[in-house]
């Protein structure tokens, strides 16, 4: 087919390394090293202090970053969308998440003004604020907005790709999405990411617990904060332990701290704040055995991917939408109930104080790793990008 020229439009992009932008990242770059025009669309919003150039050329990518009014997400405000949007031409605009108002509104004029020439896709990630809210300003944002959404949402996209199968069951229900309409291209890693053996740990090292993403309230890492107190008050376990939270710094990191300091903790707990892709990885292999993702929702995490591929045991919650399709019971991991504590403390004990146990299900893990990766996967999307065109 030839030269296909593709936008891709997202709040956060390159060097921010959460689960969306690494999952837009990935397929960007791939469709580049099909020689592609790719431009991905963003913010100027900084992931530490770095200096952000608003046009960079990066891995055959071109980065546009748009100055944005806050920081905010679902209320963010980069005036320039639109300007770029309709004054350059796509065959292709791929969206990243639902529920951003000024970029779906950027969407709709550019969808009226192409008059059928470009095609539309997104990636939901998850609903509009994922995490459901009962009461509150934020349950009355959350149930007015998605019925908004609902009166767009099926025209403003050609196509709309779930990360899992269990997906398609609310992007129907809330968004009354046609299933025609829905593909799955799950989330995924490069097959050279894979370490081909565990990094050795004796019986009489401590073993590092790892959790690596932002620290917002809703990733539930107060309470393995929790489980660990649990483990040191009731003398659980003999053994040596840690538990590493990495990541970038967030609205819940005080709430955090604070927890360590009034539980007394902090020959247990650690902080590593944004660390580098090197660190991170050399972290995964070297020091971590164990890593969780305790959250009250996620679409993939695919930190536990990453992590697994280093040879990790990995740990989430059944909140998680692939808990069950990335964790087999007891073989490669473990899920529980989000702020199930008592449960989540009984398997890091076990774990903990099982060396054999722990060797066996990180071993595993290298392999199970090679059913999650991009090499597999992006075939499938770069067909679909292929037939949207062609209809």
């Amino acid at each position: 087919m030839s030269k296909i020229k593709i936008g891709y439009v997202i709040q956060r992009f390159h060097p921010f390394k959460g689960g969306a932008e690494q999952n837009m990242y990935a397929l960007a770059y791939r469709m580049g090293k099909q020689d592609h025009d790719v431009t991905v669309i963003t913010t100027n919003v900084k992931f530490r202090n770095e200096k952000l150039p608003y046009h960079e050329t990066y891995n055959g990518m071109k980065i546009v970053r748009n100055w944005s009014l806050n920081k905010q997400l679902y209320a963010g405000f980069y005036p320039g969308l639109l300007t770029y949007l309709l004054q350059n031409q796509f065959d292709v605009i791929h969206a990243s998440g639902i529920g951003f108002a000024w970029r779906e509104f950027c969407l709709i004029i550019k969808k009226i003004f192409s008059r059928g020439k470009t095609k539309f896709i997104v990636t939901p990630h998850g609903p509009f604020m994922a995490v459901n809210y009962d009461t509150g300003l934020r349950s009355i944002a959350k149930k007015s907005y998605t019925a908004i959404l609902r009166l767009f949402i099926p025209w403003l996209y050609d196509v709309v790709i779930a990360v899992n199968p269990k997906q398609i069951e609310w992007m129907t229900k809330e968004y009354g999405i046609n299933p025609e309409k829905i593909f799955i291209v799950p989330n995924g890693i490069d097959t050279n990411y894979i370490a081909e053996n565990i990094y050795e740990h004796s019986n009489e090292e401590k073993t590092v617990i790892t959790y690596m993403n932002r620290h917002e309230w809703y990733k539930g890492i107060h309470n393995v904060v929790e489980a660990v107190k649990n483990i040191r008050d009731n003398k659980l376990t003999e053994k040596r332990f840690e538990f590493w939270i990495m990541g970038r710094a967030g609205n819940y990191t005080p709430k955090l701290t604070e927890m360590v300091e009034e539980y007394n903790l902090k020959d247990y707990v650690k902080f590593v704040f944004s660390p580098s892709d090197e660190e991170r990885d050399r972290i995964f292999y070297e020091e971590s055995q164990i890593n969780i993702l305790p959250s009250n929702w996620e679409a993939t995490g695919i930190t536990l991917i990453e992590a697994m591929a280093k040879g990790n045991v990995i740990i989430t919650t059944y909140q998680n939408e692939v808990a069950e399709i990335i964790i087999k019971e007891g073989e490669n991991g473990y899920i529980y109930n989000y702020t199930d504590i008592d449960k989540l403390t009984e398997i890091l004990v076990n774990l903990i104080n099982d060396y054999e146990l722990r060797q066996k299900i990180r071993e595993k893990n290298l392999e199970e790793a090679k059913n999650f990766t991009w090499e597999a996967i992006f075939p499938e999307y770069l067909t679909l990008v292929e037939n949207i065109i062609r209809k």
